[in-house]
């Protein structure tokens, strides 16, 4: 009887020890499912109309959404997130309901593949090669070019078929790849965009639209425990792998008025979020070498002229104490009575890790001109722009005013990209996907009418001048900087100019303006004379009208009139080191009223007049349907490229008959005072200095 009571005891407990550890198993279980946030599982507890009724929501409200192709469109995370794209409304639909923001990026990150310790690396070799785009009939025939006239290549004997078929195992390959870093691009753009989203711009107010969006389906499935990755508080081992080229130091702010170097106190544990809240105020910013020095010291005399109050701070990787000590100089000495400059030069050396600074050559010092000054509201000027208004005037203008940044166009020449540029461009865009779980908007029509996507053309932004609002746009330089440093990208566009506006499209951030007007020629009307030099029949007059030009300039659009600024100096031409003279001289295209190759040398090393300005069509080309004579352009723009190095452009203010208003451009003839002015600014900018001593 004992020995039954001790059994029963010892069977009870053996049970109890049983139930514990399937309690244990099936809770931990439980938490591990859900701290891994696996959705696919609430499949069953979603009843199929319930989820017809959360797509049919959805759809309605991001319009373009496809369930079924979301594994092959989307980013490759999403792919990870939503496994089974049967339960992807109802798992949509617990995100959309019940996670916040923190929650939401915590999940995407959970996801998020590490390669050798970070999530973006900017060294990663993305190689371009655009023969590898071309369709599979021209990529046979120019491989096959290719290997006959290669002498190491002995082709005797070869069988076609099989030399065919080798080069299409390449041609296979080379299409592989480029869907393979196409893939990669748009995730690592969407890693820093998210990042941004959760990290930086905090910006969360889209959630409470999702709730009320869904506030009417009944869905009482109980919402899963979701377990925190990365806190929101610390978001610091996450920043350096999404940026491990930042160190999370603030850059040197070297005060050239008082003498003192400062660094801004920042948070180590959040770098980014912090610098951006210690922005203040106005200033110009521009970034040097040694190499634009004297721009930069004319630059700063015609800003003296202009009685330019605003701060400006210069930001550089490399600078010599003797070209520190000549903008010093330039910046306070006596120079006509014209008021000091306040100026701050600033390394941003510390801020940047040593093993990536390579990545920022040439125009990448704009990028971190725009990252590292410490302004709120900036006007990034190149050293060689000439501005012809006080700078303060920009920041009141009204496309600025209404969206926190202004932008110009270049020349709005006849010259085009091909179409897999612009598949690559897209690519890099917001998905429905990204509007529904980050609030990263779509791009519009705002964006597809810009020129780049509408007609293809090359070139779009003038980047000599920009306006931006950095505690609006803060994220911009971040996109910018990932854009700079990838092969694909890169070779795609010239230098840092299509960057700006093309940053905010892939953000999602569609608050930007360009000023209305291409880029104009400035100067003065070309003679009738010279027009129908080499015309065999030529008109007793012309429709259109031409200046030959040597700077980009642009016309505010709100009075079609003020000439704002100008790129390439105040020289004639500023490319004399690349002009042969008496070559130009002879070709007796233009400028022929300059009778010996002496006058010819003064006038091309002597200041810019500015007595009209021509700001060509709209439309840049297609005159030739409205011509039949065939003496009036058919293009907007005629490349020059006999003069001045190959920088002189002319431009035309009609196009054809110039019927249509497209074909019309503007043409502006600035007053007897305007023109003196122009001519006291050329004196400024032309002026000699010596501050040697």
């Amino acid at each position: 009887m004992f020995y039954s009571k001790r059994r029963k005891i010892y069977l009870l407990k053996h049970w109890i020890v049983i139930c514990l550890l399937l309690w244990t198993t099936l809770s931990l279980y439980y938490i591990y499912t859900y701290s891994n946030f696996n959705l696919a599982q609430l499949k069953d507890l979603i009843p199929s109309e319930v989820s017809d009724q959360i797509a049919a929501i959805l759809d309605a409200d991001y319009p373009g959404f496809d369930l079924q192709q979301a594994n092959t469109t989307e980013s490759s995370v999403y792919r990870k997130m939503f496994k089974n794209t049967d339960s992807l409304a109802g798992e949509m639909l617990q995100i959309m309901k019940n996670y916040n923001l923190e929650e939401r990026c915590e999940l995407y990150f959970a996801n998020v593949d590490t390669e050798n310790g970070v999530i973006v690396d900017p060294a990663h070799d993305f190689q371009y090669n655009k023969f590898d785009y071309v369709a599979w009939d021209e990529y046979l025939r120019e491989s096959l070019r290719k290997l006959k006239e290669d002498p190491e290549e002995d082709m005797e004997g070869v069988d076609d078929g099989v030399l065919e078929e080798q080069i299409r195992v390449k041609f296979e390959h080379a299409k592989a790849k480029i869907v393979a870093d196409e893939q990669l691009l748009h995730d690592y753009f969407l890693h820093v965009k998210i990042f941004n989203k959760c990290y930086v711009d905090r910006d969360d107010g889209f959630i409470e639209k999702q709730k009320a969006l869904l506030q009417g389906i009944n869905f009482n499935a109980r919402v899963p425990y979701f377990k925190s990755r990365f806190a929101r508080s610390e978001p610091t081992g996450l920043e350096s792998k999404v940026f491990p080229w930042l160190t999370q130091k603030s850059p040197d702010y070297e005060h050239l008025l008082t003498g003192t170097t400062t660094r801004l106190i920042i948070e180590p544990n959040n770098f980014l979020y912090d610098f951006r809240s210690k922005l203040s105020g106005k200033g110009i910013v521009l970034t040097i070498s040694d190499s634009h020095l004297d721009d930069c010291i004319r630059l700063i005399h015609l800003l003296r002229f202009l009685e330019n109050t605003l701060p400006i701070q210069i930001i550089y990787t490399e600078l010599s104490e003797s070209s520190k000590h000549l903008i010093k100089q330039a910046s306070t000495a006596e120079f006509h009575g014209y008021m000091r400059q306040n100026i701050i030069l600033v390394n941003v050396t510390p801020a940047i890790d040593e093993q990536y600074l390579y990545k920022f050559d040439k125009f990448g010092n704009k990028i971190l001109a725009v990252l590292f000054n410490s302004f709120e509201e900036i006007i990034l000027l190149d050293a060689d722009t000439v501005v012809t208004q006080t700078p303060m005037k920009f920041f009141q203008l009204r496309k600025y005013t209404k969206s926190g940044t202004l932008f110009y166009h270049d020349r709005n020449t006849a010259e085009y990209r091909p179409g897999h540029d612009i598949d690559m461009f897209l690519k890099l865009m917001n998905t429905n996907m990204d509007a529904q779980l980050f609030g990263l908007e779509k791009i519009t029509e705002k964006t597809k009418s810009i020129p780049l996507f509408r007609h293809r053309t090359s070139h779009v932004m003038e980047s000599g001048l920009v306006v931006l609002n950095r505690a609006r746009h803060f994220s911009q330089a971040l996109i910018m900087a990932n854009m700079y440093f990838f092969e694909p990208i890169t070779d795609r566009i010239y230098g840092d100019k299509e960057l700006f506006w093309l940053a905010l499209s892939i953000m999602g951030d569609e608050s930007f303006e360009f000023n209305a007007h291409p880029a104009a020629a400035i100067g003065q009307i070309t003679p009738y004379e010279e027009r129908i030099k080499g015309m065999q029949s030529p008109p007793g007059i012309f429709i259109s009208e031409e200046v030959c030009s040597n700077h980009p300039a642009h016309i505010n659009d709100e009075d079609n009139h003020t000439l704002l600024w100008f790129n390439s100096g105040f020289k004639f031409c500023n490319q004399l080191d690349k002009v042969d003279f008496e070559e130009e001289f002879n070709r007796h295209d233009r400028f022929t009223r300059l009778a010996t190759l002496e006058q010819f040398r003064a006038f091309w090393e002597g200041k810019l007049v500015i007595a009209s300005a021509v700001v060509p069509p709209q439309n840049n080309a297609g005159g030739q349907d409205t011509d039949p004579t065939g003496n009036e352009p058919r293009e907007s723009w005629r490349h020059m490229e006999q003069y001045c190095g190959g920088y002189t452009w002319c431009a035309y203010s009609s196009i054809g008959s110039g019927q249509k208003p497209d074909d019309r451009g503007l043409v502006i003839r600035y007053t007897a005072r305007e023109r003196l002015y122009f001519e006291k600014l050329g004196e400024i900018w032309m002026s000699s200095y010596d501050y040697s001593t």
